[in-house]
Formats: structure tokens, C-alpha cells, sequence
């Protein structure tokens, strides 16, 4: 009796490791069995079916291709002194040395930015923000070779600044006529945002004369092409690539500067008259017409018989003065420079600052009710003659 228990136990057990043996291995083959995969045919749209997007696709690749080497970044720093707090820990003041808390210490101070080569000879054009009081200026090509750069000069109110390295094997980008941008053109911003090289944003020209910055006299381009920090002094391109403007600004609500969408690049024709003064003259020469203006307000129109508020009321003429020579007088009001409306008195300065030494300006003028045209010759702002106006409040600089 005992053998046969035994005897079906041991079949009993023989049969189960069989059927295991039989699952596992069932198991591990349907594992390792190919899953059945197939792909698509092909795409869904033959190239041919879309030449002119395929065209603008390959044109978008070869302009990039060919201006991003012309764009470099910028690394600055200085030495700064801190002096180092206490921190939240209130024993801090019964363990540590007081005069060892508030003795300052020598730290360096870094910031990046970017620019564009405007030369064979190695000058860059950038912003002033971004080599301002700083000591070491190093310029990163896109072939990654560091050079230092030497500090041409720089203009405040215009925020341009021109550098130069001594590199070999460089391609200057051309400098475009900024007038001839219109609204709603193609535009690339190219740059180094957050130490991002290289980094290549695309938008349209959203807007015009934009008067963006509080202690600038320039009237910006605004743009939608992605501007973030780092991107200052970059270059804004349009589709021949050719720099239409310098990126400087964005618009922001928040203390890091996020970008919002709205981007304020400098005109060309600014930064090329800031570059050709810097490099020929060793400083900033603008225009001078020699009026003292104000703007037109409602309550001044009517009570001059103005038929708007627009263009820029000369209060008074400086003696000896271009303007004072063209025949300007009080009381007049300039509507046009050169063929170009003054919508105000900021929009004539800069027309003015804009104007080439020894430049004729053709003035369209209201007097008296009456349209006259007088030509005055710029010449160069006198020393101690004012430089602009309050404008409205600065947005962050990348």
C-alpha cells in the first residue's frame, strides 16, 4: 500500500514538472516571437506636389548655412566686491568673526551677449550693455577658437558698441539699408541665448519707430523672432542676410526677463553710422539743426489754428545755427525731413542725429497756415548741446 502511494506521489510529480516545463517553455517562445510591424508606404505629400515650400525650406537652410559663421559670442567679466552677509542662522553672529562677516571680498563677475563681424578686419558690432564696465572681453567664433577683443568704442544713447579681434579666416556680414525694411517682412535672429550658441530664431518685423528704450534716442524695429538673454548684440537678418538690425531689448513683465514675444532690434543705419564715426573719428559725431522744440498738444493746436498735432514746433532758433541760416523761425512747425514725416519732436532729433555732417535736410515747414520747403545744412552737434529727452520706461535687455 505504502509503495503504491509513494509510486503515484512520485507520478503525480513527474507529470507536474513536465506541465511546467511544457508552460515555461510555451512562455519563453511567445516571448522572443518578432512582433508583426509595418511601417508606412511613404510620406504623405510628394515633394514635388510642394516645390514652392520645399524651395523656401532649402533657402531657409542655405541662409543659415551661410551667415551663422559671422556670428560670434561674447564673454565678459570683471572683478567685483562683495561683502558677504550673515545669512538666516541668527548664531552666526555669536560663532563666526564680525569683521570677518562685513570684510569684503573680490569675486568675478561673468555675462554673455552676442555680435556679428562687420569686417575683414576682425570689428564686430554689439551692444554697449554687454561689455559695460567690464574688464576682459573674449569673442567665440563658431569654429570654437576664443579671442580676446579690444574695445573700439561705444555709444550710450544709440547702446552700440564696436570690438575687434585678430583672427584670420573671418566672413564679415553686409550691412542692409534699415530704411527699406517694411512691416511684416521675414526676419532671423541669430545669437547665443542662455550660452546657447548658434542659436537661429525666425519672425516677421512687427512694428516700426518703436521708442522702446528710456535712455536711448533710437527708434527701434519690433520683431516676434524669439529674443532671449544672451541674444543681445546679435544680429537680426533678412532673407538676402543682411543685417537689418542689431537685437537689444525685449518687452517683460518679470524680474528674470522672460520673453514675451515682443523684441526690439537697433536699425543698421544706426549701428553703420555708429561704426563709421567710432572707426573714422574715434567718437560719436551726430547731426545738429540748432531748434528748440516742443510737441504738439490739442490745447497748442487750437490755440495756434493747427490743423493735428502733428510734426515738432520750433520754440526758438540758436543763433549762428543751421537752422537759424536755412531761415527757420519760431513758431514754425516741421512736418517732413527729408521726404520723411516728423510725427513729433523725438522723431526729428533722430532724423537729425541720423543726418550725415555737412548733409543737406530739406525742411517741409507750416507757417502761418502757409507749406514752405527750406534746405539747411547739418552740421555737428556743438559740445554741451542736449542729447535727447525722457522717454518712457526701459524693458529688459537680453
Amino acid at each position: 500500500m505504502r509503495r503504491s502511494l509513494f509510486i503515484f506521489l512520485v507520478a503525480a510529480l513527474l507529470v507536474f514538472a513536465i506541465y511546467r516545463w511544457q508552460r515555461l517553455n510555451h512562455l519563453v517562445h511567445d516571448g522572443g516571437h518578432a512582433e508583426r510591424y509595418t511601417p508606412a508606404s511613404g510620406p504623405k505629400i510628394d515633394v514635388k506636389d510642394m516645390q514652392v515650400l520645399a524651395a523656401l525650406d532649402s533657402e531657409y537652410t542655405r541662409l543659415v548655412d551661410a551667415v551663422v559663421p559671422s556670428v560670434v559670442s561674447i564673454a565678459t567679466s570683471r572683478h567685483v566686491q562683495v561683502t558677504p552677509t550673515t545669512g538666516n542662522n541668527p548664531l552666526d553672529m555669536f560663532f563666526r568673526n564680525r569683521r570677518m562677516l562685513q570684510a569684503p571680498q573680490e569675486r568675478i563677475q561673468t555675462a554673455l551677449g552676442s555680435g556679428v563681424i562687420v569686417s575683414k578686419e576682425g570689428h564686430i558690432l554689439t551692444n554697449r550693455h554687454v561689455i559695460a564696465q567690464m574688464e576682459k572681453i573674449e569673442v567665440q567664433l563658431t569654429d570654437g577658437r576664443v579671442e580676446p577683443a579690444t574695445l573700439i568704442g561705444a555709444d550710450e544713447q544709440t547702446d552700440i558698441a564696436v570690438l575687434k579681434i585678430e583672427a584670420k579666416n573671418i566672413e564679415p556680414l553686409w550691412l542692409g539699408d534699415s530704411d527699406q525694411v517694411r512691416v511684416g517682412q521675414l526676419v532671423f535672429a541669430i545669437g547665443n541665448p542662455f550660452g546657447l550658441q548658434e542659436t537661429v530664431t525666425q519672425g516677421i518685423i512687427s512694428a516700426k519707430g518703436r521708442r522702446a528704450m528710456a535712455d536711448s534716442g533710437v527708434e527701434f524695429f519690433q520683431t516676434d523672432a524669439a529674443v532671449n538673454q544672451g541674444n543681445s548684440g546679435g544680429p537680426l537678418l533678412n532673407l538676402r542676410g543682411e543685417i537689418i538690425g542689431i537685437n537689444s531689448a525685449i518687452y517683460s513683465t518679470s524680474d528674470q526677463g522672460a520673453w514675451l514675444g515682443i523684441s526690439f532690434a537697433i536699425p543698421s543705419n544706426v549701428a553703420r553710422r555708429a561704426l563709421e564715426s567710432l572707426l573714422k573719428n574715434g567718437r560719436i559725431i551726430r547731426g545738429y539743426l540748432g531748434v528748440e522744440m516742443m510737441d504738439i498738444t490739442p490745447f497748442i493746436a487750437r490755440q495756434l489754428g493747427l490743423p493735428d498735432t502733428a510734426g515738432a514746433l520750433v520754440q526758438g532758433v540758436v543763433a549762428g545755427s543751421p537752422a537759424e541760416k536755412a531761415g527757420v523761425q519760431p513758431l514754425d512747425v516741421i512736418q517732413r525731413f527729408n521726404g520723411r514725416a516728423i510725427t513729433d519732436t523725438r522723431a526729428l532729433r533722430s532724423r537729425v542725429a541720423e543726418t550725415d555732417i555737412g548733409g543737406k535736410a530739406e525742411l517741409t515747414i507750416l507757417r502761418k497756415g502757409q507749406q514752405i520747403v527750406i534746405t539747411a545744412t547739418v552740421s555737428e552737434t556743438p559740445a554741451g548741446a542736449p542729447a535727447g529727452q525722457p522717454r518712457p520706461s526701459a524693458p529688459a535687455k537680453p
